[in-house]
């Protein structure tokens, strides 16, 4: 079985927390992960930087910010596309109201927690945030993690930043 993890966060995401990322990125596809993201500067960036091939790299439309990645809707089919968009709108209380490209990118945030078919959930969320809550495109994927019972790990709290530092830092 796939075991696989969502790597997300802030564009802001401070210089320490991106390499700290970029590390546990490495760190976990040694041992046998892979990363689902979706190419966002920041946060996303440096997890796909340590996670080399082992990345499932979600786009809201083919080759976004020049990505070669096959997860989109053109791949995924617009049926797949739809159910995401269902459960994108459902943990977003102003979707109806986004552009249609914004809507792609907060229905790219479902895949990457729960999957190319939408049924195998990420084992753990590991990210960060500068207030420990998130809005955008990471508070999506937060809300549909908590929502299937997805852990989060957000570097921005001293504790857990520790723990993945001590343990998956190499």
């Amino acid at each position: 079985m796939l075991r696989t993890y969502t790597g997300i966060g802030a564009r802001a995401t401070p210089p320490e927390v991106l390499g700290v990322m970029t590390r546990a990125a490495f760190a976990l596809m040694k041992r046998g992960y892979v990363l689902r993201s979706g190419h966002a500067i920041g946060a996303d960036s440096a997890f796909e930087r340590g996670a080399g091939s082992a990345a499932q790299i979600f786009l809201p439309v083919p080759d976004w910010r020049g990505s070669a990645s096959t997860f989109h809707v053109g791949t995924l089919g617009p049926e797949l596309w739809g159910r995401a968009r269902e459960i994108a709108a459902a943990h977003h209380t102003a979707f109806a109201g986004l552009s249609r490209f914004v809507q792609d990118l907060h229905t790219r945030n479902v895949f990457q927690v729960l999957g190319p078919a939408l049924n195998s959930p990420a084992e753990f969320v590991l990210g960060w945030t500068a207030d420990g809550e998130a809005s955008g495109g990471t508070g999506q994927a937060l809300r549909i993690a908590a929502t299937h019972g997805v852990p989060v790990y957000n570097l921005q709290r001293a504790r857990e930043r520790a723990h993945v530092e001590r343990h998956l830092v190499l």
